[in-house]
């Protein structure tokens, strides 16, 4: 174990000095030049309908805010419950970790929780290095096995039930992404399934609780989805949701995707047209739906920030040298802000 550890410590740092943080920083530069884009085009697509319509426009429900707060709490709930499986231990004190987790995952970078997370578990947890990579990739892969097998299945569904064809009218360029959302989850779900004895760790039983519970969460955070729209506009039918979801769903299949709460709601606003409701009725409840969005990751982005203090550098040791690295369950202090890359 210490042995894998001092590897894996090794690697890290040599890695760096070979310029993997300056291809970071790269990626990250060109990351948030899309962003700007996307959010220069947003500002844009919202003033055609008018920001004050817009403001007026969000929704009067209570059950809106409810649904809401319930749907983003919930990936943090069955994160505690998988975790719990995989690690062997209970979880449920950890929920915070879980909560940040979540808002790195949405608002800065796809997986860029999970490297918080795996730095914030060797140092809670008193887990190795071993340990904590091997249970956050058995967790990911059937996580997202079963995510890109729900995406392929409603997509599919929803073409096949020829609800799709007023989506793409509405916005032909979707027809690549529904396209990708169906063609890549499926192939990753097969390999998945074909190759599940090479590619997990974790024992058979286990993996089938982590199958189990994921279904439940996706299941769950899709009628909530669906459900979320129509207490804002319960005169659409809820098939005409369920394309929102499936959109929802298709871009949060894009790898490293940033920023995912404002890129769906650039795209949700093509689909105006397939609700029977005014264009600044729907933008208003997208618009509300990110703004919550935003404003619960920047709370709770802050209200967590405890859980990303500096890791203490090694002590030296009674003879006056510094304790090799990895010697302890505490990981080097590579940066003071795990979890960003």
């Amino acid at each position: 174990m210490r042995a894998l550890s001092l590897a894996v410590d090794f690697a890290v740092r040599l890695g760096a000095t070979l310029g993997l943080a300056r291809a970071r920083a790269r990626i990250a530069v060109v990351q948030y030049a899309i962003l700007a884009g996307v959010c220069a085009y947003l500002a844009l697509q919202l003033s055609k309908i008018g920001w004050s319509q817009i403001a007026s426009s969000f929704p009067e429900s209570p059950l809106f805010y409810l649904i809401f707060a319930l749907r983003y709490f919930l990936l943090p709930l069955f994160e505690v419950a998988t975790y719990s499986i995989v690690l062997r231990r209970p979880m449920g004190r950890h929920f915070p970790a879980f909560v940040r987790k979540r808002v790195y995952n949405v608002a800065v970078m796809g997986y860029s929780g999970e490297a918080f997370f795996t730095l914030w578990a060797r140092r809670s947890l008193k887990l190795t290095t071993e340990e904590v990579l091997l249970a956050v990739k058995d967790n990911n892969i059937v996580s997202a096995f079963v995510s890109n097998a729900a995406t392929a299945l409603l997509v599919a569904g929803l073409y096949f039930a020829g609800r799709l064809g007023l989506a793409l009218e509405a916005m032909p360029e979707a027809a690549l992404l529904f396209t990708y959302a169906f063609v890549a989850p499926a192939i990753f779900a097969l390999g998945v399934a074909l190759f599940r004895d090479r590619l997990l760790s974790a024992a058979p039983d286990v993996v089938a609780k982590l199958v189990v519970v994921n279904v439940a969460r996706l299941l769950l955070a899709l009628t909530l989805h669906a459900l979320l729209y129509w207490s804002a506009l319960p005169a659409a039918p809820m098939e005409t949701w369920l394309v929102f979801c499936a959109l929802h769903l298709s871009l949060s299949r894009v790898p490293f995707a940033p920023a995912l709460d404002i890129l769906f709601l650039t795209a949700a606003l093509h689909f105006s047209s397939l609700v029977a409701a005014p264009a600044a009725v729907v933008a208003g409840m997208l618009a509300a739906e990110t703004g919550l969005g935003q404003l619960f990751n920047v709370a709770l982005f802050a209200a967590t920030a405890h859980l990303a203090s500096p890791f203490p550098r090694p002590q030296p040791s009674a003879t006056g040298a510094a304790s090799p690295i990895g010697a302890d369950d505490s990981p080097p202090a590579l940066s003071g802000r795990p979890g960003i890359r």
